[in-house]
Formats: structure tokens, sequence, C-alpha cells
């Protein structure tokens, strides 16, 4: 056993040796290949590099005899390589082992007389089993570099670096370089044509550039010559290696006639680099010839750019504020950028051809702006208002014209339209002989003389007729204005004044109050317009409805006193009466709409608000009307929004949706990101029941005698959608089922909103405004009722600013950064993939 014993730890220590010798043996190896391998890496990054290639021959043969003797010196080491000793490789083990006492070198000691006693055999024997029995954790460890100790100044780095770089970037391949930097002469520089070409077309039309020299368009273009792109498309080339480049264009129904004219080439050529681009205004044969050579060449055919069609729809009208209306419809293929309008005077007036007196020529037409509600919108048709009343035109036959033009630089007219300028309705006595008045010295400055003479006999006895003394002394300076005119300019601020004493007296205490009313409803028109912040529209609305209250009561105060004067004429008692409480219900619309995201629809309403403040004149509230029956209506619209706001919350938690499979937040990730983990089960049972609240809503509608818009039945169907996605753990199906809800619950807060102006609209009776019967097609001003026509809809929405724009674009490419970060979580890179594609 003993026996055995030994021989088994015999055979392992002798393994042991052997590894031992093997890593002395490579250590000294690869202690030896250091400056050959340095040496080897600095030719080959030479070579690789295209450097010695690029160098002369005689430059190129002394550097590379150089190099060949610094390797054959470098090899002087590996020349006097001898074999590791037995007793090396005993000593490494006994180091590596931590062994004291040199145990594996006396494996091999012998007694010195071999004729010994049995007891000290016996003894012998017993020494070298302990011996062995020490023996059983042996190593020879693994092989170790020195290159540090012998390249003390790290060379093997760079060369290391060097030789990586240019295997990576060198030029060519690494067989072609070597064999270029062996050969005893220089390679020929073959001179090769390179061209790329591509067809641009205008930005405006949004399509993508051809490019001509792709493999995919040359394999077309040999079953297809023809090659079809927007008129002003623009033919880029590149060529390099030419020698003569030129570009030719011809007929291309013959190719063989003279060349054509209107098509040049803006074209260079730099270091043999041949560039040129061609703005291609008509179809053409396109060849591009390097000498005598023929390159390449496009029969190009164009699409033309329509011309814009411009119409205005309806006859332009006005009304009692001087408030002009125009409708009108534009189209084009690619867009419609601007609309200018035209204003001229007509030849024919009410008291035959011409005007009498060459006064109002002096005035500049009216600026009639007409804004576009999309950026570049291939077919609108819409309505635009602006108040002329103070223009002296006002009053006046005029001739309009409307001018469409697109990005291309066509423009197109509209038909001439004459119709009067409306002016402003003034009822007190005192305000339309001011106004006469200065439609005399409008027509006729040069009797100013007689004008001046006209205010002084109204002053003269101003009992009944000038109200204040702020009154009088305002027409007093227009006196001593006119008696002290020398030049058109003072002429011009006399009617100036007219004006704003005649619009003073009109209104009375209402003239500031009425400025500061539709300074807030431009406030709030742009708010919405730009998408502000709920908190910055809950404040215009507060102002509003202050500004509204503020109002109504010296609306109320004017009818009082006008009705104690005896001033109230028979027609504005009759009239339709307005009261605080319709139009403060009308604001609670348009607050709601805005609280759900509707800005088009709360606008539009707006809109019609500020119609009805237009045609508001004192006495048309006086007495008390019958509550209109909307109370239910308004409530189910104040349930549509809080059931957007559910829907938008839920959407946020299902954005945040725990997948399958995947672990339970943590406490703290719970606290910090409400929401977070919730399982799917969960937020579709939340989704059932929005759907519940919806068609119950609707249910409400019908018992109403209530229409339901047909955007909640598609919202309806959406939310099922994305109740099945959500319980078969489907994220992104839901959230885009639950962003189309949200669309679609949009467009029904729109209509229903509608349903409400037309209900109050329609519940008041049938007197007109001059107390004359009007059909159900009147809105309560007796102005033709809107309902739903071109100007309202999701399918017209209005235009966002230019604010607007800008901050969308900046929002876009934030967006677009950084979905291309790397880095960024899987979680957040698909909820803004999902924004990008236009799901929130």
């Amino acid at each position: 056993m003993l026996a055995v014993m030994a021989l088994s730890g015999m055979n392992k220590i002798e393994g042991k040796i052997t590894a031992a010798r093997l890593a002395i043996g490579f250590e000294r190896l690869w202690a030896a290949l250091l400056w050959p391998m340095l040496m080897a890496g600095v030719f080959l990054a030479l070579i690789f590099s295209g450097l010695m290639p690029a160098l002369p021959v005689a430059i190129r043969l002394a550097l590379a005899v150089i190099l060949l003797a610094a390797l054959l010196w470098s090899l002087k080491p590996l020349l006097q390589l001898s074999s590791p000793t037995r007793q090396m490789a005993m000593r490494r083990i006994e180091a590596q082992s931590g062994l004291v006492h040199r145990p594996v070198s006396a494996r091999d000691d012998q007694l010195a007389d071999d004729n010994q006693e049995p007891r000290q055999q016996a003894i012998w024997q017993e020494h070298k089993l302990r011996q062995l029995r020490q023996l059983k954790n042996l190593r020879a460890g693994a092989p170790r570099s020195i290159w540090r100790q012998l390249d003390g100044r790290a060379l093997r780095v760079p060369v290391g670096l060097a030789l990586l770089v240019s295997l990576a970037l060198g030029p060519g391949g690494p067989s072609a370089n070597f064999r270029d930097a062996l050969a005893l002469a220089s390679p020929a520089q073959v001179q090769g044509r390179t061209l790329d070409a591509w067809l641009k077309p205008p930005n405006y039309t949004a399509k993508a550039p051809i490019m001509l020299t792709s493999p995919a368009m040359i394999e077309r273009l040999r079953n297809e010559a023809e090659i079809i792109v927007p008129e002003n498309s623009t033919l880029t080339l590149r060529l390099s290696g030419a020698s003569a480049p030129r570009l030719s264009f011809h007929d291309v129904a013959d190719a063989s006639s003279a060349e054509i004219t209107g098509l040049t080439a803006t074209s260079r050529l730099d270091r043999n680099v041949f560039q040129s681009d061609t703005k291609l205004t008509r179809p053409a044969l396109v060849t591009l010839i390097d000498g005598n050579t023929e390159i390449a060449s496009w029969h190009i055919m164009l699409v033309p750019d329509a011309v814009p069609t411009m119409a205005i729809s309806e006859m332009p009208n006005g009304d009692a504020s001087g408030t002009l209306t125009v409708k009108w419809k534009a189209t084009d293929d690619y867009g419609v950028t601007a609309i200018i309008s035209d204003i001229s005077l007509a030849d024919e007036q009410d008291d035959g051809f011409g005007i009498d007196g060459n006064g109002i020529f002096l005035y500049d037409a009216p600026k009639f702006p007409v804004a576009l509600r999309k950026a570049s919108p291939k077919e609108e048709a819409a309505s635009t208002s602006a108040n002329l009343a103070e223009h002296p035109w006002a009053g006046f036959m005029v001739e309009m014209v409307l001018t469409a033009s697109d990005a291309a630089g066509h423009r197109t007219d509209s038909e001439v339209r004459r119709f009067r300028l409306p002016e402003r309705l003034f009822v007190k006595p005192m305000a339309k002989a001011l106004i006469d008045q200065r439609r005399h010295l409008i027509v006729k400055p040069e009797e100013q003389g007689q004008v001046a003479q006209m205010l002084e006999a109204l002053v003269a006895y101003p009992d009944g007729l000038i109200e204040g003394s702020g009154d009088y002394l305002a027409i007093a300076a227009i006196i001593s204005r006119l008696n002290a005119a020398a030049s058109q300019d003072d002429v011009d601020q006399a009617v100036n004044m007219l004006w704003q004493t005649a619009v003073g007296i009109e209104d009375g205490s209402m003239a500031g109050i009425r400025a500061e009313l539709e300074a807030l409803r431009r406030e709030l028109e742009k708010a919405l317009a730009e998408g502000a912040s709920p908190e910055k529209i809950a404040e215009l609305m507060d102002k509003l409805r202050s500004a509204m209250d503020r109002y109504m009561q010296s609306l109320l105060e004017e009818t009082d006193k006008r009705m104690r004067q005896g001033k109230l004429g028979q027609n504005q008692q009759q009239g339709r009466m307005i009261t605080p409480g319709e139009l403060n219900k009308m604001l609670d619309i348009i607050e709601k709409l805005a609280q759900g995201g509707a800005n088009d629809a709360a606008r539009q309403m707006l809109s019609q608000l500020d119609e009805i403040l237009r045609n508001m004149q004192p006495g048309a509230q006086s007495g008390q009307m019958q509550q209109q029956g909307d109370g239910g209506l308004s409530k189910m619209l104040d349930q549509l929004t809080e059931l957007m706001r559910k829907q938008q919350q839920l959407m946020d938690e299902t954005q945040r949706m725990q997948r399958p499979g995947e672990d339970d937040p943590g406490p703290y990730e719970e606290q910090d990101n409400p929401g977070m983990g919730r399982l799917p089960d969960a937020l579709a049972g939340q989704q059932n029941d929005l759907g519940e609240m919806l068609r119950e809503l609707m249910r409400q509608l019908g018992q109403n005698d209530l229409a339901a818009p047909p955007s909640l039945g598609e919202a309806g169907e959406n939310m099922k959608g994305a109740e099945g996605s959500l319980r078969q753990g489907d994220r992104d199906g839901a959230l885009d089922d639950q962003g189309e809800a949200i669309a679609k619950l949009r467009e029904g807060a729109q209509g229903m909103a509608e349903q409400l102006m037309q209900q109050g609209q329609g519940q008041q009776g049938n007197e007109g405004r001059h107390g004359e019967a009007r059909g159900d097609n009147r809105d309560p001003l007796g102005r033709p009722e809107a309902n739903r026509g071109e100007d309202t809809g999701p399918e017209n929405p209005m235009v966002p600013s230019e604010l607007a724009l800008r901050r969308a674009r900046e929002i876009l490419e934030t967006l677009r950064s950084r979905a291309n970060e790397l880095q960024l979580p899987k979680l957040d890179r698909d909820y803004i993939d999902r924004l990008l594609r236009g799901l929130y």
C-alpha cells in the first residue's frame, strides 16, 4: 500500500516538474520576442497605414532595409535561448507553493551507502513518505510576462495602437498595401470617374430627393426611361476625375435637336471635381458629357405646379358695429402660403358715378388681414372678420379682391366683389351729427370752415344733446383745430378727433369697459391658440368674467338713463333681451372646453360670444328672461369633461403598467412613481368603469331627446378595444386606443357645446331684432344661425400662432434627440416613441 502511494505521489510531482519547465521556457521565449514584435509592429503599421507605399521607391527601400536590420538584431535573444533544467523547475515549484527546506529538490536524494541495515532503510522510507505527504498541493504557476521590466518606456502601447488604427482606417486592403510597399516601382495613378447625381424637389412639396445613381434607380431606369418630378426641382451633380465636363439640355421629343434655352446650370470645376446645380423649369433630356464621352443621361419630365384658386364664397357683409365679414375658399396642389386683400373705392356710388369730392382719395385703402388657420393648407374655407368702422371709407361702395399665393410664387385673384364698406350705427343725435360732419370733412377737406361752423351751431344750444362738459370741450377743441388747420395733417387729426368724440358720446360710460373687454377677449383667444397652461386660462377667464359683469352693469345703467330721458327707441325696446346669466353660462362652457383640451371648440364659442357683444345695444337686456332649459345638457358637459380627465389619468397609468414577468416595484419606487407596477387586470377594470360612465352619459342624452355626437360612440368602441388590450397585457395597443378615445371625447365635447348653444338660441321664441318673426335659422340677435358649417368642427382646426409652431418644433426636436439616446431606458424610449407618433 505504501509503495502504491509513493508511486502515485512521484508521478504527480513529475507532472508538476514538467509543467514548471514549460512555464519557464515560455517566459524566456516571450521575453525574447518583445523587441522583434515591436519592430514588426512598426513595419506593419507603416505599410497598412498607406504611408510606406506612398513614399518614393528609394526611401521606401532604405526604410525597409533599416527595419529589417533592426528586426534581425532583435532576434539575437532568441538564438541564446536554453532549455530550463529540472532543478530550475523544482525550485519554481517550491517558490510557487511556498515550501521551505526544499522538499521537492530533496526527493531525488539517496542514502550514501546502499548496504544499510534494514532499520536504516525503514527510517529512510518513512522520511520519504513524510516528504510526499507535504507535497499534496504543489503549484507550477502560470507563465508571467516580464515585458514591463524590459520595456520601461512602454513603447509597446503606441506601437500596438498604431497597428490597430492603420488596420481599421488605412486606405485599401492590407494585402494590397503590403504588395505596394514591397514593389520596386511606384503604383500607377488611375483616374476613375465617380458620379453622384440626385433630384431634389422643392421644399414646399414635402417630397423626398431622388438618388439617380443608386443601384435601385439604375435598375429602374433600364425599364422606365422617364423620371417624373415636381416642377422647379433641382438637379445636382458631383463628378470626380473629370477633365472637361459639361451639361447639355435637349427637347425630350427630339434628342438630336438643338439645345433648348431656359435652363442654365450653375457649375464649377475645382481639383478635378465637377459640381453643378440646375433648376428644372421645363422637361428636358439632360446629358452629362466629359470631353467626347457621354457619362450619363436622364429623361426628366415635370409635374406642373398648379396655380392656386381663390374665391369669395358669399357677398361680404357687415354688422351694426362696423365689422366686415368675408367668407372665402382657397385651394392649391401643394398648399396656399398667403392670402392678401385689396380694397379700392368703387366708381359707382349711391349718388351716381364717381364721388362728389376728392378728399377721400387722400386716404390709404383699409387693411383687411386674412389669416390661414393651418400652415400651407391645400384647401381651406373660412370666414374672416375685421372692424373697419373707423376708416374714412366706411359707408362708401368699395370693391374687394382676394389674392392667394403659393410657395412657387403663383398668384390668383378672386372675382371682384362690390359692396358697401360697413359703418357703425350711431343712435344718439349728437353722435350721428358728428359722424355726418366727419364724412363731409373726409370728402371735402377744403370745406373745413363750413364743418367748423356746423359744429359751432351744434354746441350753441347743448341742452339735450351734450350730456357732459367733457364732450363739450372735445367738440370745442375740434372746432379750434379746424379753424387753425393749415395742412391735410391737421384735417386728418380733426377727422380722428371727431370719431373718438362720437364714440365717446354714443357709448357713454361704457367706452372704457368695452375696450377692456375686447382686450381680454383677444388675450384669451391668443392663450387658447397657443395652448397656454390651465392656470393661465383660468386667470384670464376670471378677469373676463369680472369685466363682463362691469360691462353688463354699465349697459344696464346706460339703458336706465336712456329710458329716463326718453331716448330709447321703440325698436331697441322690443329687441332680443340678453341676461348676464346667459353670458356667464357661455363663459362657463368655454372654460370647460378648455379644461377638457377642446381648445378649438372653446375658440369657436369665444368667437360667437364676441359677435353677440358687438351686436348688443343698450336696452337689449332690459327686463327679465325665462331661464333656458339647458341645465341638463350643461351638467352632462361637466360629466364629459370629468370623463376626459379620468381617461387621461388612466392613460398615464397604462404607460407605467407592469408587464408580465416584471418584478413588483419596491416600496420606494411605488412612492416615487405613483401608478408604477399597476397590474393589467386592475387597469382593465378602470377602463371598463370609464366605458360604463360614457354609456350612462349617452343614455342621459337620449332621455333628454338630445342626439349624442357620433364621436362619443366611436370613443366607446376605442375604450372597449383598450380594455381588451389591457387584459391581454398589450400596453402599446391599449395606449393607441386610449389616445383615440380621448380625441373622440374632445370632438364629442365640441358637438355637445354646439347643441347647448343651439338649444339656448331656439328656446327664446321667434321674435327678431325688430319684433319681426324669424325662423329657426336665426340666432337670438337676428343673425343667420351658423349651426355646423365650414368654420367649425374638428376637420377644420384653428391655426396655431407662430409662437405655438416654434414651441412645437422645439419640443419635437427635443423628443427626437432623446429618442436617439442609447442609454435611455426602454420604458422611456417607448413613451417618447408614442409621443412622436402622435398618440398623446
